[in-house]
Formats: C-alpha cells, sequence, structure tokens
C-alpha cells in the first residue's frame, strides 16, 4: 500500500515537470518565430506565452501532429493511467479555451486583415519517467491516442490604413468614405473649387428633395473645402431663403459674404464684372433717357412759347408745340443713331440748364470719347474668361487645387504657362520635372523672385539642402521684401539643425510683416507634409495678363460703336466727342445773345421778353405780378420764397422714377446717383439672366434677392428724402 502511494507521487510530480519543461520550450520557439518572422500576432497582448505557442499548435490538422514513440514502457495500473489522461486532457481543455477567447477579442476590437501566419511546431508531451527498475507485474502503458484538436478559430484581421497612391480616389468615393478631409491635409489642398461644386451640386438635389439637414451640411463643408469661393456663401443664403425666408438676418450676412469674396475672387470676378459694368452702362444710358425726359417737361413749354412769339402770334400753342416736335425728334425721324438723338436735346437745352446739368451732360459726351479704350475692355473682360491661360492663372493664385493638369501648350503660352506646368508637377512630387520647367521659365522671366524660391522648394523636398539656401537667397536678392523667401530659407536652417540662424531668418522675415510670417508658420503647421510656402501669380500679374487679351480682334467694339454713332471709326471717338462740346459751347453763346425765353420764377410757366415782369431780382409773368403786387418790402419776402420752391403740377409724373424728383426740385447730385442705382438695379432684373448665364457654379441666378430689394429700398430712400426735404420746406 505505502509503495502504490509513493509511486502515484512520483507520477504526478514527474508529470507537472514536464509539462514545466514543455512551456519553456514553447516560450523559447515563439521568441525565436516573432523575432525572425513579421507575426500578425506580434502585436497582440493579455495572453500569455505559453497560451499563445499552445493555441497555435492546436490549430494543426491531427495528421500534421508527430506522435513521439516511447522509449521505455512504464508499468502503471489501469487505474492511474485514466487518471493521468483525465487531468492531461482537461488542462488542455481549459487552456484552449482561453487561448480561443482571448484571440476573438483581439481580433474584433482590432479587424485587421488575415495574413497567414507561421506554425509554431507541435510539441507532444511525453509521459515516461525513467526508473533503474520497473515491477515486472505490472502492464506496459501504450501511449494514448493522438490528442482532440479544437475547431479552427477565425481568422485574425490587421487594421485598414489608408495609404494615398499616384491616383487620388474620386469625390463621391471619398465623401462615402470619409477621408475627404484626410486627403485635403496630406496633399496640401489650400482650396479646391471643384471638390466644393460637387459638394454644391449634391447640395442642391438635397435641397430639392426636401433634405434640409443634409442641405446645409453639404454646403457648409463647401464653404470649408473653398474658403475664399463666394459660391458656397451664395448657395447658403439661397438655400435659407427657400427653408426658413424670414430669417432675413442670416440670409443677409450669407449674400454679403458671398459679394465680399466675389470681387476679391479674380476667377469669379471677370464674369461678373463684366456684366456689371455693362448693366452700368445701361443704367447711365436710361439715366440720361430720364434726364432727357425731364428736360422736356421742364423746358418744352419755353421752346413752344418762343415759336409763337417769333411768329408773332400767327402761330397759336397746338401748331406751335407740333413744330417743335418736329425738331425735337428729327434725328430719329430721319435715322440717325440714338447718340445723335441725345446729343440734338442737348443742344435744345443747354440754355436752360444749370451749371450741375451742365456737367453732368459734359461728362456723359467725355465718357463716350473714353469709348475708344473703354469698349475693347469691356468686352476683353467678356472674351477674357474663355482664355485657359488666364483661367489657369487665377487658379494658381487663389491656390486652387486640381486633379489633373490643364491641357496647356507650354512652348506657346510664354513663361506663364511653363510657371504653371512646373507647380502641377511639383503638386504630383514630380520634382525633376517641375524644376525644367522652372528653370526653362526663368531664361524667358530672368531673375524672377517667384521662380528662384519655387526651385528652392523643390530643393528642399529633394533634401539638398545647400543649394535650396542658394535659391532663396537668390530670391531674396531680387526682392528684398518677399516674406515667403525669408520663411523658407528659415525653415531650411531649422532642418539643417542650424536653430540659431533659423530663428535669425524667422526674426527678418516677422520686421517686414507679421501677419503674413504668421499665416505661413500656421499653413505649415496645418499641412506638415509641405512645411515651405509656394509662391504664386499675384493680382498684378493677372491684370497684365488681363490687359494683353483683346477682345478688339473679333470686331465687335466697332460693331457697337457703329450701332450707337453710326459709319464713324471707334478711333475717331475723342474727336468726336471734343466737337460736340464745342458745338454745345457754341449754342450756349447762341441761347445767351438771341434766345429771349425764360420761366417764371415762381408759376415755372414761359415768358419772354415781352411778357416778362420783374419782382425784385426775379423775373415772373405777368399772373405772378398780379398775386405778389403787395409784396413790396424785403419782410414779406417768406411768401416769395414759398412761391419759388413751389413745383408745377404737370412735373409730378416725373416723381414716379426715383431720383426723377430730386432732378425737379435742382438736387441735381442726388437724383442722378439714385437714378443710376435705380436702373442698375432694374437693369438686372430685366437683362441679368441673359448677360449672366447658370453654370454649374452660378448657383444663385441673376434673378436674386438683391437687385429686386434693391429696387424697393431705392423706391423707399427716394421718397423719404423727398418728404423729409418737403417737411423742411425746402420744396412745396
Amino acid at each position: 500500500m505505502l509503495f502504490s502511494h509513493l509511486i502515484l507521487v512520483s507520477l504526478l510530480s514527474l508529470f507537472f515537470f514536464e509539462l514545466d519543461v514543455l512551456a519553456q520550450q514553447t516560450r523559447t520557439q515563439n521568441k525565436t518565430i516573432q523575432e525572425d518572422s513579421s507575426d500578425p500576432f506580434s502585436g497582440l497582448q493579455g495572453v500569455s506565452d505559453f497560451e499563445f505557442g499552445f493555441s497555435n499548435d492546436l490549430k494543426m490538422s491531427p495528421s500534421d501532429i508527430p506522435v513521439q514513440e516511447p522509449e521505455a514502457s512504464i508499468f502503471i495500473s489501469p487505474f492511474l493511467e485514466k487518471k493521468i489522461e483525465d487531468a492531461a486532457e482537461s488542462y488542455i481543455d481549459n487552456i484552449s479555451a482561453q487561448s480561443s477567447n482571448t484571440e476573438t477579442k483581439e481580433s474584433v476590437a482590432l479587424e485587421i486583415q488575415p495574413e497567414t501566419s507561421p506554425v509554431t511546431p507541435v510539441l507532444t508531451p511525453n509521459f515516461e519517467p525513467e526508473f533503474p527498475e520497473s515491477p515486472k507485474d505490472l502492464p506496459v502503458l501504450i501511449p494514448p491516442a493522438p490528442l482532440s484538436i479544437p475547431p479552427k478559430q477565425k481568422k485574425i484581421t490587421r487594421p485598414k490604413k489608408i495609404v494615398l497612391k499616384t491616383k487620388i480616389p474620386t469625390i463621391e468615393k471619398l465623401l462615402k468614405t470619409g477621408d475627404l478631409d484626410q486627403v485635403i491635409v496630406e496633399q496640401g489642398i489650400e482650396r479646391s473649387d471643384r471638390i466644393a461644386s460637387y459638394l454644391l451640386l449634391e447640395a442642391k438635389t438635397a435641397l430639392d428633395q426636401g433634405k434640409e439637414e443634409k442641405a446645409f451640411k453639404l454646403g457648409k463643408m463647401a464653404g470649408s473645402v473653398s474658403p475664399l469661393s463666394p459660391i458656397p456663401s451664395f448657395f447658403m443664403a439661397k438655400a435659407i431663403w427657400q427653408t426658413q425666408p424670414f430669417n432675413l438676418i442670416s440670409i443677409m450676412a450669407h449674400y454679403m459674404t458671398g459679394l465680399r469674396l466675389l470681387f476679391g475672387d479674380f476667377l469669379f470676378m471677370l464674369p461678373i464684372l463684366s456684366p456689371i459694368l455693362l448693366l452700368l452702362l445701361l443704367a447711365i444710358f436710361f439715366s440720361v433717357l430720364t434726364f432727357i425726359l425731364y428736360s422736356l417737361f421742364s423746358y418744352a413749354s419755353i421752346w413752344v412759347h418762343q415759336i409763337t412769339e417769333v411768329s408773332r402770334g400767327y402761330l397759336h400753342f397746338i401748331p406751335a408745340a407740333f413744330i417743335f416736335a418736329l425738331l425735337f425728334f428729327m434725328p430719329l425721324l430721319m435715322g440717325f443713331p440714338v447718340l445723335w438723338f441725345f446729343f440734338f436735346a442737348f443742344i435744345f437745352f443747354w440754355g436752360f440748364y444749370s451749371r450741375l446739368e451742365k456737367m453732368f451732360v459734359l461728362g456723359f459726351i467725355a465718357t463716350l470719347g473714353a469709348s475708344t479704350w473703354l469698349l475693347p475692355f469691356l468686352l476683353t473682360l467678356f472674351t477674357a474668361n474663355g482664355s485657359l491661360l488666364l483661367n489657369e492663372m487665377s487658379r494658381n493664385h487663389h491656390s486652387d487645387f486640381l486633379w489633373t493638369p490643364p491641357p496647356l501648350e507650354l512652348k506657346n503660352a510664354g513663361w506663364e504657362g511653363l510657371f504653371i506646368g512646373a507647380s502641377y508637377e511639383s503638386q504630383r512630387g514630380n520634382y525633376k520635372s517641375a524644376a525644367s520647367y522652372y528653370k526653362n521659365a526663368l531664361e524667358a522671366e530672368s531673375n524672377s523672385p517667384k521662380i528662384l524660391n519655387n526651385l528652392g522648394n523643390l530643393s528642399y523636398y529633394s533634401k539638398d539642402y545647400d543649394q535650396a539656401i542658394l535659391y532663396y537667397q537668390q530670391a531674396i536678392k531680387a526682392e528684398p521684401s518677399l516674406v515667403s523667401a525669408y520663411y523658407n530659407l528659415s525653415q531650411t536652417y531649422r532642418e539643417m539643425l542650424l536653430f540659431e540662424k533659423g530663428d535669425a531668418i524667422f526674426e527678418k522675415a516677422s520686421k517686414i510683416s507679421v501677419q503674413k510670417t504668421e499665416s505661413y508658420a500656421m499653413k505649415s503647421e496645418h499641412y506638415p507634409d509641405y512645411p515651405v510656402i509656394e509662391e504664386r501669380f499675384t493680382k498684378a500679374d493677372l491684370w497684365k495678363r488681363l490687359l494683353n487679351e483683346t477682345g478688339s480682334e473679333v470686331g465687335f467694339d466697332q460693331r457697337i460703336w457703329q450701332g450707337m454713332v453710326g459709319n464713324i471709326s471707334l478711333s475717331n471717338a475723342p474727336f468726336l466727342s471734343v466737337s460736340w462740346m464745342l458745338l454745345l459751347s457754341f449754342f450756349g453763346f447762341l441761347y445767351a445773345k438771341f434766345f429771349s425765353g425764360k420761366q417764371c420764377a415762381f408759376c415755372k410757366v414761359a415768358i419772354c421778353k415781352r411778357c416778362v415782369k420783374r419782382l425784385f431780382s426775379y423775373q415772373i409773368c405777368r399772373p405772378c405780378e398780379m398775386r405778389f403786387i403787395t409784396v413790396r418790402r424785403k419782410s414779406d419776402f417768406a411768401s416769395v420764397e414759398n412761391a419759388i420752391k413751389r413745383v408745377p403740377s404737370w412735373m409730378y409724373p416725373v416723381f414716379l422714377i426715383p431720383g426723377g424728383g430730386h432732378l425737379v426740385i435742382k438736387k441735381t447730385k442726388t437724383g442722378f446717383f439714385i437714378l443710376v442705382l435705380f436702373f442698375l438695379a432694374f437693369s438686372t432684373i430685366i437683362f441679368g439672366e441673359f448677360l449672366v448665364p447658370p453654370t454649374e457654379w452660378y448657383l444663385h441666378s441673376a434673378e436674386s434677392l438683391l437687385p429686386k430689394m434693391s429696387l424697393l429700398l431705392l423706391y423707399f430712400i427716394a421718397f423719404l428724402d423727398l418728404f423729409l426735404k418737403r417737411s423742411a420746406n425746402k420744396w412745396l
């Protein structure tokens, strides 16, 4: 009995000793495999080395497990044999279950791609303690059957990592995957109107479908992608107007922001500025027509009275009015162009105009004389928007990112085309090709600080810091106030670990412009892959290129001019303008010498030298003399002043036009200003849709809120000003 207990204790001790040895061997082998291979399980934590290696053993099929033959037979009782087998199987099952649970949790948390892991060689436990002697009466212990293998565990996947390729995915795909912001930062995209265009079109579709929240979200996202573009602000104003029409403060805030950005954005200013200038010319045309209408209401009666006096009473009012109408509209009846009608109207009423009214007429004629230069420039604004080179220069100026380079013929595009090509090659990482373009551009535009600075950037990205320093120093020598060259030079010194030099150069850049230096530092921090600043085209370069573009070769300017004036060359416009001014001066002399017709100072009826009467220094008619016959002292002058300020009833129709009433009460400057603004808004509503056709960018059409509100506002301001002046007794 004692002997059997000793045997049991010895067997259990050897069993656990062998298990410990097995664990140490497994740990050593796993460590070696992890060092020599990229095992996807190397990053897992929370599983012991023994459990991890053992779980890998269990993943092998039963046929792969080598079974070691016992070196010596051990004689134990069947009872102990059964106990040992049960204990071993129970221990293996517990270890397998723990390993399986740990692997499953790690796989769910990481979600990484499956990879083939190296298999740990199987070590089959060997339970054969060596005894010098074994009882012969005990049966031989035959090795048990191979252990049962648990089910195969789920494969562990690696976490996905976004790796940017040379070919960037589509905008739609980036938007769906949520990687758009990451691509913008990693590619250094400061602005992309193409991305904003896609987002705004999606927002417009969502708005049409009634998905207001999605539309507002996409509109704000477009504004963040292109922060200096006015189109997202216009879209937000329109979206709020459609969904929340009473939120006028937010609508006007977005709209005014869009207008402010519009005139600061060269790319959008061209297609908007040209229609605005044309609409302004139309507004001036209608304002002049209104001024002639005012002149007709005010002074036509004087001409009719003068004709009656010249005929010595044979022609009464109606025949005299008919003769005046024939004379006044003679240019139109004879088929003369409209500007000749304007000129003849000015001649008819030149003797009755005040000083300010004459200045307005002379200013209009001087503007016609400047048409030699104004018309080609106006047409250039219309045609320049179709210039591919100018559009690409504008995109470069605004740091607008495009996915693909433009199809420019670089050989025929001048140094500007080479500069654009180099910029695109630099964005794509082709630094050698970009450097070649810049050097060719430098031959055409020698000693250009922009090109030298950008060549320094290419050397910086190529790790050739010494050459980069030389280029930056040359750029500073060419333009000592170029802040970007100072900043890039400081960045280069810091990259070379020369921090004292870098800080000194940075201080020089700050002394030139603190605002630019801080903006460059923020930009480098936001786009860490692009620590140096690239120089781009300035507005001066864009305007210079715009003036080189010409619309005169099409011949439209000559056709427009001849349509207004007749068969007179546009180049002769200044001489025609001077001739008209001389003729007006001559007719002014004739009016003073031979024309006796005037207006009564009180009732504004026509009078001549035969029927004129005087009260103090005023020329009045006979009825007014009888009316104010009792006024003989200056103390009664208040009634005379009120009579002078009174407006005749036949002038009231002119008050229906904003600004016309101010012309009647002799507030000429205010009247002209309101007239031009009124007809500008009116022309925008009538002709704006034809002059500014909607495109995928111009989501806010010409029939927008601003012209209509401006029209109503001008009416309100004009009548309010007239009411205040009447309350102040300035007109009656």
